[in-house]
Order: C-alpha cells, then structure tokens, then sequence
C-alpha cells in the first residue's frame, strides 16, 4: 500500500506557529516526512497507510489552529 500525501491550509501568524506544527505533527506516529511553508500557509505530510488524514487534522488542531482546508491523497477533505 502507498504512503499517504497529507495538504493542509493553517492560518500562521508566526514562525513560532509553524514549529508548534511541526513538532505536533512530527510527533504522530507513521510520519515519514513533513514539510510547512509559512508564506502559503502550507503543511505537507507524507505518511504511512497506517496514518489517517483525521489523526494529522487532529494533531494540528491540537496547537489551536485554524484549519483552512484539507486534502488527502489530492482528495479535497473536511476540515
């Protein structure tokens, strides 16, 4: 089974934002790679199959941020 492509839109005001991101998400067990651009307002995940697309959501909302959009795989998702 191929790993999972995770895109989120979370509203940043800071540097400090993103790094709280990335360690959140880091955090989750099956991320193999993750990447934030605080310019676009970006995270990207690669996961593992084992790693839903609603843990990462849960792990970003988590640090108290608005989530803007989602998708999963190029699949548009709840947010």
């Amino acid at each position: 089974m191929p790993d999972h492509q995770y895109k989120f839109n979370v509203q940043m005001g800071c540097s400090g934002c993103s790094t709280a991101i990335k360690e959140a998400v880091e955090a989750s067990t099956g991320v193999k790679d993750s990447s934030i651009c605080f310019e676009e307002q970006t995270v990207f995940v690669v996961a593992e199959p084992s790693l839903s697309y609603e843990t990462v959501l849960g792990a970003i909302k988590a640090k108290g941020k608005n989530v803007r959009s989602g998708e999963a795989d190029g699949v548009a998702q709840t947010v």
